[in-house]
């Protein structure tokens, strides 16, 4: 494995080895502001909301002052220049992180400490803001501070520079290299390719009857990420308005996830999705080394395709449910009379138009990506603007999905991303999707016997091959490369595409 060749750089590199400890300091930083953040979602007093915003704006500063400051970038220099005078083994992996290193602070230098705190005190707030809009279903008391938000992000796309449009420099921030262009055309010919396949998707009676109580569904989530591969000294798992996973430490995973006291699938599934963000980032903190540019996430569309192979391509089949089936029932206290496989596995595969992303089917799901990439991209180009965006949202769920959206806290309310900034995020769940089955189909065929472990609840020969071909990897190669070298093909969405059908015909069968 290719971290094996940076095991004993520290003892022949000294610039190297200072630049890495300075990196590492400025880690901990990060991680101490992602501890602080995930208390504010997860249970902070209200009254204590407007302090936060300013510590994490402090914070914020303080590690941006420190990443992009002279003393920071001497030790990066000094250790650039070490690295072109060696030819130890390493050499080019160590070139490699550098450029990374480099390409990162010469972009975040771009952003004047001033704006790294307005921004992170904005956001802070809107949080709160939006969880209560959303509750309330009054986006007229979000659109205020959104709008700050979007000003401050057009900013950002301004001080990063593009010769193309704004969103181009949004997008590179999650997918490096993407372009708004041509992910348009992207995903026209998915949408095409999805169109003929929702005409003839299944649809499924709801197969439970009565609620169940948040606590009787707490035990069989938290026993998920354990059964995936996340071991349980490793991970905590709480609940949240919008679920998220989130790293505060090599070995520090949190999870959450929504509950819903009459439908326990839709916790199950937010506890499968955010356990596979969370077993990319375990996996990634398994390189040896300690915190470095390479020891990261290459995109956020590989990110994406972690949690949707273990959602969907795992999470939805056949094999895996029958293995759980009796422990799902065991749990909820559900006979097997009242709910049979049949009735409940045609439920899992499911597809008709929703209102909701996270809760959407596989196969309409990413019409729902397209629309906010589609509303981005339009608020970005200056050809929306927010007072229109409910309207907006309305007309292009009736056009892509022929549902009505009855109010705003279903509609453009409904995500947390843009309370947070994160413009430009949205397209990598689609990309994820695609990533997604033509990982899962490339490790069929060499493991073809998966299926039948799946029955028996194992899993480790598919955490062991994507540990192999994608997290080990971390950002050693591009995100195309990764995926051209794990399944020896340029990325495509044929294996999506195949993968839904297949579900539909599956369905069609039961």
């Amino acid at each position: 494995m290719w971290e094996s060749e940076l095991q004993n750089w520290e003892n022949i590199l000294p610039a190297f080895k200072a630049y890495r400890d300075e990196f590492r300091n400025i880690y901990h930083l990060r991680n101490i502001g992602s501890v602080l953040h995930w208390d504010m979602e997860i249970g902070i007093p209200s009254d204590g909301l407007a302090e936060r915003g300013d510590q994490l704006s402090f914070l914020s500063g303080l590690a941006h002052k420190s990443f992009i400051g002279e003393s920071f970038r001497s030790l990066a220099e000094k250790a650039r220049e070490e690295n072109s005078r060696t030819d130890l083994p390493g050499k080019s992996l160590r070139e490699r992180e550098l450029n990374l290193l480099f390409k990162d602070l010469d972009r975040s230098s771009c952003l004047p400490i001033s704006w790294v705190e307005e921004f992170s005190k904005v956001t802070s707030q809107a949080h709160s803001i939006w969880v209560d809009a959303r509750k309330k279903n009054d986006a007229s008391s979000f659109l205020p501070i959104l709008q700050k938000i979007v000003d401050l992000v057009f900013q950002k796309a301004d001080y990063f520079g593009y010769s193309t449009e704004a969103y181009d420099a949004l997008l590179d921030e999650y997918e490096p290299e993407a372009k708004a262009a041509d992910l348009e055309v992207l995903f026209a010919d998915l949408r095409k390719s999805l169109v003929p396949l929702i005409a003839k998707a299944k649809d499924a009676d709801f197969p439970f009857q009565g609620n169940f109580p948040i606590d009787s569904q707490i035990p069989f989530n938290k026993s998920l990420p354990v059964l995936l591969g996340l071991p349980e000294s490793g991970f905590r798992l709480d609940s949240s308005a919008h679920p998220f996973s989130t790293s505060l430490g090599s070995f520090d995973k949190r999870i959450t996830t929504r509950y819903e006291e009459s439908d326990p699938l839709s916790s199950v599934y937010s506890v499968l999705h955010e356990t596979g963000h969370a077993l990319y980032e375990a996996g990634i903190s398994l390189i040896a080394g300690g915190p470095s540019p390479l020891k990261d996430s290459v995109s956020l569309g590989v990110h994406e395709s972690q949690s949707r192979l273990w959602e969907n391509q795992v999470g939805r089949s056949k094999e895996f449910w029958e293995g759980i089936y009796p422990l799902f029932l065991k749990n909820l206290g559900i006979s097997e009379s009242s709910l049979p496989f049949p009735k409940l596995y045609s439920f899992v595969n499911r597809s008709k138009p929703s209102l909701i992303r996270v809760e959407a089917d596989q196969i309409t799901y990413n019409l729902h990506v397209i629309l906010r990439f589609q509303i981005e991209r339009a608020i970005f180009k200056k050809e929306l603007v927010l007072k229109d965006l409910s309207g907006a949202w309305k007309d292009g769920m009736r056009s892509l999905l022929g549902v009505d959206v009855t109010d705003d806290s279903k509609g453009f309310l409904q995500d947390v991303h843009w309370s947070g900034g994160a413009f430009g995020y949205f397209p990598t769940y689609s990309l994820g999707n695609i990533y997604a089955a033509q990982l899962y189909s490339a490790f069929l065929k060499q493991n073809p016997k998966f299926k039948d472990e799946l029955k028996n609840r194992e899993t480790s020969s598919l955490l062991n091959w994507l540990r192999k071909h994608v997290h080990s990897k971390g950002r050693s190669l591009e995100a195309k490369e990764l995926i051209r070298q794990a399944t020896g093909e340029e990325p495509n969405s044929k294996y999506l595409v195949e993968y839904l059908d297949s579900k539909i015909k599956e369905q069609e069968a039961i």
